[in-house]
């Protein structure tokens, strides 16, 4: 049962590494697009096309168990968990958003270390919402995996006061980001991932669109190559990216997996490196090993203990 459980936990573990690894490609494929449309117009239409193939996934799967004469799930759930569903979707675009008014305001490197201090808000808030309890070698591990993300943003940062704003922006990203994970935790355990990843998707399409009507911002791309990006963002990141990170969180904790998306700036500058040839400093390779150290000591080192409460249901308060 031992066996059988921390194999669950390292097939997730796994499931979860790629999903961060398909996000990574996100700032490649938005620097791609971003000559036809602002920020907000990349969230919407990503997240509009990723609507769309979640929408024929989940239609195609229908038609298939009808075919086979397979039973349809169709589960009644209470009002407040399907208000949940929406909320997750109106949580993520805030993220996008605030992440990239962050951008516009700051530098990247300080908007990316501060958006990545979200472990420390969804570690927070499983405390309070679920009391889950975390020992030292934990503390210590998420301590390391954060200053590594920093130390891995060090050579761009320059710490300017007028740039508050910004900086809170990004802060701001990194507690939307810890309350998606933690919401998406729960519905986890009512839905399945493709369900909740269409719902944030169509949500989050909903909720950007007045704005982008109201700036009057283009909707669209134009250019081939922004529609080739647009559609990789969609596929890559949204749809299997987010659909595996979903999925990892029938075995993997919110924490765990706020965790292990630190990796998603060390993949970003390891692909800058590998598609645009872009430097790498002593100090960015000093941040690789910082935070796979602080992975390592809360994530792989907590699998052990974690497995033999996984297999019983988790207690959400």
């Amino acid at each position: 049962m031992l066996f059988n459980s921390y194999s669950k936990s390292a097939i997730a573990l796994t499931i979860c590494f790629i999903g961060v690894f398909a996000i990574s490609f996100g700032s490649i494929f938005a620097k791609l697009c971003s000559p036809d449309l602002t920020p907000q117009g990349i969230a919407f239409s990503r997240l509009l096309v990723a609507a769309i193939a979640f929408s024929l996934w989940t239609g195609g799967k229908t038609v298939y168990q009808r075919l086979q004469s397979e039973p349809v799930e169709n589960t009644p759930h209470h009002p407040m968990t399907l208000l949940l569903l929406p909320l997750a979707g109106i949580l993520w675009v805030m993220t996008l958003a605030t992440m990239y008014w962050a951008l516009d305001q700051t530098s990247v490197a300080i908007t990316t270390a501060l958006h990545n201090l979200a472990p420390i808000f969804t570690s927070l808030g499983a405390w309070w919402l679920w009391g889950q309890k975390f020992d030292r070698r934990f503390l210590l591990g998420l301590s390391l995996a954060i200053a590594g993300v920093f130390i891995l943003e060090l050579g761009e940062m320059q710490i300017d006061a007028s740039r508050v704003q910004g900086d809170g922006f990004a802060i701001l990203s990194a507690v939307l980001l810890a309350a998606y994970l933690l919401i998406l935790e729960y519905l986890r355990t009512q839905f399945s991932p493709t369900t909740i990843q269409l719902w944030v998707c169509s949500t989050g399409a909903l909720a950007s669109l007045p704005l982008l009507l109201l700036n009057h911002e283009p909707v669209f791309p134009q250019s081939s190559q922004a529609w080739f990006a647009i559609l990789s963002l969609a596929v890559v990141c949204q749809f299997f990216g987010h659909g595996l990170l979903t999925f990892s969180l029938t075995s993997l904790s919110s924490v765990t997996v706020s965790l292990v998306h630190l990796l998603e700036p060390v993949f970003s500058v390891f692909l800058a490196w590998v598609i645009f040839w872009e430097y790498l400093s002593f100090w960015t390779w000093v941040g690789f090993v910082v935070v796979l150290a602080g992975l390592y000591l809360t994530v792989l080192g907590e699998m052990p203990r974690d497995t033999l409460v996984l297999d019983q249901p988790k207690n959400h308060g």
